[in-house]
């Protein structure tokens, strides 16, 4: 039995060297109970694998997996994960467990005199930076001549330093972390009323952060999420009722000043969430001439090609901003000089719709789509059709609903919902003719393509695709039989576990069938341990929604033990497949 306290004994001593090696590195991250026992945690190696960790009675290893190739019993990143487990759930059992012992800091700081802390304070304030500018920072209410801002840029700006590499790259999720740490200060600052240094905090992070932009991939958002995060706080601050308005018309000047700077709308959105606080402080300090100077400003240099989403944001919170302030003539002017820009026009659709002005509305609607069209926007053209189908089910044009519908029930895909909205549009009578029709047109049209390009295929079947478009009708229609056959004639595991749920009621048998010849074809051909551990899922799988099955599906795990057992060897797929029985 392998448990936290004595797994070490279970595996290979190199592994388990390497494992150790791991955890101490800290290479084990996100680690998580899930459920009750089902812990999950992610572990840097040559890749990011995923482990999977079940614990039963507290420090029993019930179960394991690891996405990793690695073949053996047991591989050193689930060994990392044990040790993350034994270290985690040994202190959850401590805390839980009253001590007699009395805690011997709390000793030390109930006997320590006033002269002890300073002597303690003082010397390590000369050995270590960090600790001098911590303590003043803490402190930094009662001595005015502490400068916050000063001493927060250094602490963010060392940070910086010390997780960049030598070609600038940045160790993003240590500094987030630290980062993080600083916000939350700040946000603790803000409960107390001290927006002025939380704002220092801001301040401190903002623009040393935004330098990194250019030179890091931020993929994993972490950047973007530290930015987030100091929007957030200056968001909190100019909100809180108690900070001065010298103040917020300091972070209004500020942040004008930041966010003239094109760096932050060239990656990403990660200038918007700035803009928003900026946009908000100019309606709460009513300073719309600034305001809207930097905005039209910003709109006369987004002129190059790739511009247009940018100066579109701009343009839309240009006429937000005009309607908040009580500009609404101003905006509606605006509004028409910019009628290409979609959600402007859509502004005025909705409005011709409210007044029942519904030609004024399709007319608005028609020119939007020769504008989306002339750009090669088809996903704008769809916006627009949808808009038309709105105004047809509103004036109950039976005819263009029908269109619009069938349109969008098989556009990018099938759509359940538009397919019941066009069978509505139907008399019950009528419906199964209309559909059969439809369904010979698929069979068609999928046939003639297959046969056409069958003996360009590298691979072909013997048999056109028709179940990936006709299944959705079948399925919507409850035609089981007629689903069954084109689940019968593909024959592949993955494609009848997806489609059982329709078919288990009536064709249990078959079903059965089909599963143990797709599990033993799909066993020769897995060859990984993430392949292995699917396979037995899926066995799982089966033997749970079809318990009949469960004596022939072990039959197969075991035929496939028996047959990876000699050369070629998979102690892998043996390992995972004996946990079906």
């Amino acid at each position: 039995m392998i448990t936290l306290k004595n797994f070490e004994k279970h595996i290979d001593a190199d592994i388990f060297k390497r494992g150790k090696k791991y955890f101490e590195n800290g290479h084990v991250s996100n680690i998580e109970e899930v459920t009750e026992g089902n812990w999950n945690a992610e572990v840097e190696g040559t890749d990011r694998y995923e482990v999977e960790i079940k614990i039963i009675n507290e420090d029993t290893v019930n179960d394991y997996f690891c996405d990793c190739p690695y073949e053996g019993e047991m591989c050193k990143h689930i060994v990392a994960v044990l040790f993350e487990l034994k270290s985690a759930i040994k202190i959850e059992v401590k805390s839980t467990i009253k001590s007699k012992k009395v805690d011997v800091f709390e000793t030390l700081l109930q006997t320590l005199t006033k002269k002890d802390f300073e002597n303690f304070i003082k010397d390590y304030s000369i050995k270590n930076k960090d600790v001098k500018n911590a303590f003043e920072l803490f402190f930094a209410e009662k001595d005015s001549r502490i400068d916050v801002v000063k001493k927060y840029d250094e602490i963010v700006k060392k940070l910086i330093r010390n997780n960049t590499h030598r070609y600038g790259f940045l160790e993003s999720n240590k500094v987030y972390k630290e980062l993080n740490l600083i916000l939350k200060n700040g946000q603790a600052l803000v409960l107390k009323n001290n927006c002025k240094d939380a704002f220092a905090i801001a301040k401190a992070i903002l623009r040393p952060i935004i330098d990194t932009v250019a030179n890091n991939d931020d993929s994993d958002g972490y950047i973007s999420s530290i930015i987030e995060n100091t929007a957030e706080l200056l968001h909190n601050i100019i909100t809180n009722n108690q900070t001065a308005i010298d103040l917020k018309e300091t972070i209004f000047i500020y942040l004008q000043k930041e966010l003239k700077d094109k760096i932050y709308f060239d990656y990403g959105d990660i200038g918007y969430c700035v803009f928003s606080v900026y946009k908000d402080l100019a309606v709460q300090l009513k300073n719309d001439a600034m305001f809207l100077n930097f905005i039209d400003e910003k709109i006369k240099t987004l002129v190059g090609e790739y511009d247009n989403y940018e100066k579109e944001y701009f343009q839309k919170s240009k006429i937000s901003f005009l309607r908040k302030i009580g500009k609404v003539e101003d905006a509606d002017k605006f509004v028409l000089e910019n009628i290409d820009i979609v959600e402007v026009r859509m502004e005025l659709v909705n409005v011709a719709i409210k007044k029942k002005k519904y030609d004024e509305a399709k007319g608005l609607i028609a020119e939007g789509i020769i504008v989306a069209e002339k750009k090669e926007h088809p996903g704008t053209v769809s916006v627009w059709e949808k808009e038309l189908l709105r105004i047809a089910q509103i004036e109950n044009d039976i005819l263009t609903v029908r269109k619009f519908t069938k349109y969008f029930t098989f556009d990018r895909g099938f759509s359940s919902e538009y397919y019941e909205q066009w069978k509505q549009s139907y008399k019950q009578q009528e419906w199964a003719a209309i559909v059969e029709i439809e369904i010979k047109a698929i069979t068609k049209k999928v046939t003639e393509e297959w046969e056409t390009r069958k003996h360009k295929m590298w691979n072909p079947t013997n048999y056109p695709p028709l179940l990936q478009y006709l299944a959705p009708i079948y399925i919507q229609e409850k035609y089981w039989d007629r689903l069954f056959v084109l689940v019968q004639q593909v024959n592949e595991l993955d494609t009848t576990l997806k489609y059982q749920q329709y078919l288990i009621k009536d064709y249990k048998k078959e079903l059965i069938v089909i599963f143990i010849s797709a599990l033993e074809e799909h066993g020769k051909k897995t060859n990984d341990r993430n392949s292995y551990h699917n396979l037995a899922n899926k066995m799982k799988t089966i033997i749970k929604t079809i318990p009949e099955s469960k004596d022939k599906v072990i039959e197969v795990a075991n035929k496939l033990i028996q047959m990876f057992s000699v050369k070629p060897r998979r102690p892998a797929m043996i390992e995972e497949l004996s946990k079906v029985f």
